[in-house]
């Protein structure tokens, strides 16, 4: 009996290929991301923070198996994420996946991690039922354990993970201060969405002023929206802030607005002198843009008085903005009663970089503010653009000559402090995340920053004319198949000419 030892040894050496290829894989990860924000693949800081983890990291990812789309792509994008943190973390990263639903004692253990079930829509039978399913994350380090409850936002899922290792590493916090006593909105209740966001991995206070100088010392500072004239004594102790720590954010209303009687004043609480020595100057105007936000204002129509939407230059939507990351990825943001910053006045070692934009339809109103808004339905705007953000790196002078203490300052000044405000127009993501952007800028964590700007964005095709929608559908339609025929016609002519070659 005759063996045929050359298939023996093809089907040998292509074992022991796939032998080695699957050993070099475990110790070596490699992959190609072709999406513009490489949204596949782990960001720069987050390869460096599981690689130089000296201790063990262990995630356990609660999970019900076999949901329904788009559920079951969020679990297959968690558990590639996490297949390239234990790729380049080694040892010191473990993951296991546990299904409540298999066993009771995972149950358990889920809702001692207070990871929630959550209800999805299930179409099982040809009937929609109602099904509850877990999705969080339970993150152990040593002794520390962070709990993302429901992955959902899978463009923020590298971003959670990365940010809740950071933190348990941390000896210290930074500390974010919101300034409070001058009239600024209470943050816990005017922005609970915000600070909710910020402390997951920072710790977030509100901080007063006395004689003795902050009530808690801030590593970051943020003022929005002050109400009330700021004593010389506080603005010298924001100005010495800024010169030890440098580190800010002034989301500042340069017109006080009284839509019921419809005006506005111009307003001077002192800090805006203080920002105009460091450089912004948030000029006393009102940015109107027509690329803005509707209101519902009443007409007569008849005998009936009935709501109608109109556009309302004074609400101006930002899209244009420059490529910074605090703002680059943002998409737009919504603004409320917006003043314009003059930028071309900076002193000397001191660099400015507009952030944000109105467009090139908008105007300003100075002097005497009427904000009627069928006062300027027929106002032509071709004034703009408006620097409506910025941000100021470098050593800011001190007005009160206080020697600066550190290498360099950040600030970020804005014409507007109600786009933080929730109260006003409930929780809008795009100025969370802006916030949460100037937060990462000033504490220096742009790595982490760099994460959060990736986005998991639609990419539809580009739109083409009606006129030649019908040619490419039926080109569609028809050419595979007339290329079958074709390829199996010369196929055929191809074995009738061998088989005659072969007679």
């Amino acid at each position: 009996m005759k063996h045929n030892w050359t298939s023996r040894a093809t089907i040998l050496l292509v074992a022991g290929i796939l032998a080695v290829v699957n050993l070099i894989s475990v110790n070596w990860f490699a992959r190609v991301d072709l999406t513009d924000d490489d949204v596949y693949s782990l960001s720069d800081a987050s390869i460096e923070l599981v690689r130089s983890l000296d201790d063990r990291v262990t995630i356990t990812a609660f999970f019900t198996e076999d949901l329904p789309a788009p559920y079951s792509a969020n679990r297959r994008f968690l558990q590639d994420k996490l297949d390239e943190y234990r790729a380049f973390g080694g040892s010191n990263f473990h993951y296991v996946f546990k299904d409540p639903s298999d066993k009771d004692e995972f149950t358990e253990e889920a809702e001692r991690y207070r990871i929630p079930a959550v209800q999805i829509q299930v179409v099982e039978n040809d009937n929609l039922q109602i099904k509850n399913a877990h999705m969080g994350l339970a993150i152990q380090y040593q002794d520390d354990r962070e709990v993302i409850g429901v992955v959902q936002e899978l463009s923020n899922l590298e971003y959670d993970i990365t940010t809740a290792i950071k933190k348990m590493q941390r000896d210290r916090l930074p500390i974010v201060g919101f300034l409070q006593g001058h009239g600024e909105p209470d943050p816990t209740q005017a922005m609970p969405r915000l600070m909710e966001e910020l402390r997951k991995r920072l710790d977030v206070r509100a901080v007063t002023i006395d004689s003795a100088g902050f009530s808690t010392r801030p590593d970051v500072l943020i003022v929005v929206a002050p109400a009330d004239t700021i004593p010389d004594g506080h603005l010298r102790v924001i100005d010495r802030f800024m010169q030890e720590q440098g580190k800010a954010a002034f989301l500042v209303n340069r017109v006080q607005t009284d839509l019921q009687q419809g005006f506005g004043t111009v307003m001077d609480t002192g800090l805006e002198r203080l920002l105009e020595s460091y450089g912004a100057k948030i000029n006393p105007d009102l940015v109107m843009d027509e690329q803005s936000s509707a209101i519902n204002v009443q007409r007569q129509a008849g005998f009936f008085r009935v709501l109608e939407a109109i556009q309302y230059p004074f609400l101006p939507i930002v899209t244009s903005f420059s490529d910074n990351a605090m703002v680059r990825r943002l998409g737009e943001l919504r603004l409320f009663f917006a003043s314009s910053i003059d930028t071309t006045n900076v002193p000397a070692g001191v660099d400015a970089e507009p952030l944000a934009f109105s467009t090139p339809s908008s105007g300003l109103q100075t002097g005497f503010f009427m904000l009627q808004p069928q006062m300027f339905q027929d106002r032509e705007l071709n004034e703009g653009p408006f620097t409506l953000g910025a941000a100021y790196t470098g050593l800011l002078p001190s007005p009160y000559g206080v020697s600066p203490s550190v290498s360099e300052s950040r600030m970020v000044v804005f014409g507007d402090g109600d786009f933080v405000d929730e109260s006003l127009a409930g929780p809008i993501p795009s100025s969370i995340e802006a916030v949460l952007n100037m937060v990462d800028w000033l504490v220096l964590d742009e790595g982490i920053l760099a994460i959060r700007s990736k986005k998991i964005d639609p990419r539809p095709l580009d739109p083409i004319d009606d006129g030649f929608k019908a040619p490419i559908k039926y080109f569609a339609l028809l050419f595979p198949p007339f290329l079958v025929v074709v390829v199996g016609l010369f196929r055929w002519r191809r074995r009738k000419l061998e088989m005659r070659t072969g007679q």
